[in-house]
């Protein structure tokens, strides 16, 4: 059959799984409800339909897949019983698995729009040798079904017409300006954003939960980046800052969502991007610890002229082998 990412980013936009029981899960999708079993023997799930035929959809198949491996580290691949062949030949393996870290990297899964592929055209920005940078999306980047919190977490490009007050009000947080130092009035806040959106190697980002906007995130190119010039940063490193400008999402519960979904965006976006950058403040401990949890290296320390951070970085291997979309138990 053949496999169309277009057809499948339309049919799995919104999509949700629920645990009826041990190895038990209900399956929605735009293809309807179905049920399925799985077995895990050797860090392989043997998946069984029960109600609701798979009508031999390979986008159906791989929802599924998602399921199953969305909470479960040690499951390194998927078979279907009765279904192997409708599968797409570049993503499965001969004798019918779908690897997990294949399955995470497919992008047309999470993204409804995609970016790559850009030629790598070279070009010059303040000093700096880097490729040209994709023009900038506009609406939701990424959707992701959160099934320990039993909603969808979305990524969206920022918009200063309609994501300002919030911002705003986010910046003037004193538990945010604390690591921003950026709070003012609306129309400092405005200018920070529509800089934001001009900038070619930042892309600006609200986060929300179930359509509740949470947070704001900037994901960057490292080589053009302030941070750039302390690490040999390689053409297709990035990098990301944060801010959880509401109160009720912060904290673990939060962050064992939003945090693995960034990093897997920023993977899919790009997959020559290897690397991911961040350069938290040397004394946030918290912060630190986090990312310790989440794979991230720590490299080395170094002075920016505002404060002492710390390089820290994961790598695309570490992220899909070790299955770090699930966060750590």
């Amino acid at each position: 059959m053949d496999f169309d990412a277009v057809k499948q980013r339309r049919a799995l936009q919104s999509r949700s799984y629920v645990s009826l029981a041990p190895n038990l899960i209900h399956l929605k999708t735009a293809y309807g409800h179905h049920e399925a079993a799985f077995e895990v023997e050797a860090g392989i799930a043997s998946v069984t339909f029960y109600h609701g035929d798979p009508v031999q959809s390979a986008e159906l198949l791989m929802a599924a897949a998602e399921a199953v491996t969305a909470e479960d580290r040690s499951i390194t691949s998927v078979v279907f019983e009765g279904h192997q062949a409708s599968l797409p030949p570049h993503i499965a393996a001969p004798d019918g698995r779908l690897d997990s870290a294949i399955l995470w990297q497919w992008p047309s899964l999470w993204l409804p729009q995609l970016s790559y592929p850009l030629p790598p055209v070279q070009e010059m920005t303040a000093g700096r040798y880097h490729p040209r940078r994709p023009s900038k999306p506009k609406g939701t980047i990424y959707k992701r079904f959160i099934p320990w919190l039993e909603r969808e977490i979305t990524f969206t490009v920022a918009d200063p017409e309609t994501d300002l007050a919030a911002f705003h009000r986010w910046m003037n947080d004193e538990q945010v300006n604390t690591i921003w130092e950026d709070a003012g009035s609306i129309d400092k806040h405005r200018e920070i954003l529509e800089e934001r959106i001009a900038d070619p190697h930042v892309l600006p980002l609200i986060g929300s939960f179930a359509d509740i906007p949470f947070g704001y995130f900037e994901v960057y190119w490292a080589k053009e980046n302030r941070l750039g010039p302390f690490y040999d940063a390689d053409d297709y490193d990035r990098g990301w800052h944060v801010a959880i400008g509401e109160p009720g999402y912060r904290g673990k519960k939060w962050i064992s969502a939003w945090l693995p979904s960034l990093m897997h965006f920023i993977f899919l976006d790009d997959p020559r991007t290897k690397r991911i950058v961040g350069e938290p403040r040397a004394s946030h401990e918290q912060q630190i610890r986090n990312l310790d949890r989440s794979g991230f290296a720590k490299v080395k320390h170094f002075d920016f002229p505002h404060k002492r951070a710390l390089l820290v970085m994961l790598g695309r291997e570490r992220f899909f082998g070790d299955r770090l979309w699930v966060p750590a138990s």
